[in-house]
């Protein structure tokens, strides 16, 4: 019994050591001596290597030197010591993400999640983006979205696209334009977004809409050679072909590169009985 309380006191003293140790180790970061500083952490971690404090202020400095590897190793450290932390998962997420490791990212917030499914908004949206990244998991990217969207309204334009890009893949074309309508509200002067609107409603065959839609698109960058091409298929399917004529050689003037669209052009001309440009259009078609 005498032998346990000796030992209890002589870890206690080595626990305030460490905490001397580490107290110091913040006071010189307040004063921007972060070598010094990172020493002191280091120092009360050996002391204690179960002492979590100087681990994630250890892990803050090499964030900050964007030292990913050695903050990475703390991190894991942390959560060795403390698996239950979904704080530390979520840190650990966030430098795999900069590090390109992008299933280790998903894993890591998959966790803190799996631990605390009410962690912030923010944590389902950047597990949202690494998911986009992976072809074959549509559902749960969106899941994601839908998750961030639910806890907060606060995001940019960039959300509510992909958020819509999302909902057309699952095939959700009415919550989808929703979506790309938040985005259009927010940043009115980008085009993409009138283009992903543009792209829902001609599914839809919201055809008016969907020739607003790609027009504002064009008004904002007329140099958009695959959105003359999309217009031109909307106008021909309103028997419009004239019009569809003249987006079709738009785009390639914009993009003569771009030889199949001589193939719609030739349909086009064909429809009007117009043979010999019909078949010098085809001529020219890349097929």
């Amino acid at each position: 019994m005498a032998k346990e309380t000796k030992m209890e006191k002589a870890k206690a003293t080595k626990m305030e050591k460490a905490q001397a140790i580490f107290e110091e180790g913040n006071k010189l970061k307040e004063s921007g001596n972060i070598e010094e500083a990172s020493q002191s952490y280091q120092k009360a971690i050996q002391m204690r290597p179960e002492y979590i404090k100087p681990l994630n202020a250890l892990a803050e400095i090499y964030e900050s030197q964007e030292n990913w590897e050695e903050a990475v190793k703390c991190y894991r450290r942390i959560i060795g010591l403390k698996p239950n932390s979904p704080s530390a998962y979520i840190q650990l997420a966030k430098i795999l993400a900069k590090q390109n490791k992008i299933y280790g990212a998903i894993a890591a917030y998959q966790e803190a999640i799996a631990l605390k499914s009410d962690v912030s908004a923010m944590v389902y949206k950047n597990l949202g983006e690494l998911l986009i990244q992976e072809k074959d998991v549509v559902g749960e990217a969106l899941s994601a979205y839908q998750k961030a969207a639910e806890l907060s309204s606060d995001w940019k334009s960039s959300f509510y696209i992909n958020y819509g890009d999302l909902l057309a893949k699952k095939e959700q074309p009415d919550e989808a334009i929703e979506s790309y309508k938040k985005a259009i509200a927010l940043s009115p002067d980008k085009a993409k977004n009138y283009v992903s609107l543009g792209n829902v409603l001609a599914q839809k065959e919201r055809l008016d809409e969907a020739i607003s839609s790609y027009q504002k698109a064009i008004q904002l960058k007329p140099d958009m050679a695959v959105v003359y091409k999309k217009l031109g298929d909307i106008l021909v399917r309103k028997e419009q072909f004239d019009t569809a004529i003249r987006c079709y050689q738009k785009a390639l003037e914009i993009n003569p590169e771009a030889t199949y669209i001589y193939s719609l052009l030739g349909d086009v001309f064909a429809q009007q009985g117009k043979e010999e440009e019909a078949q010098h259009c085809y001529d020219k078609a890349d097929y």
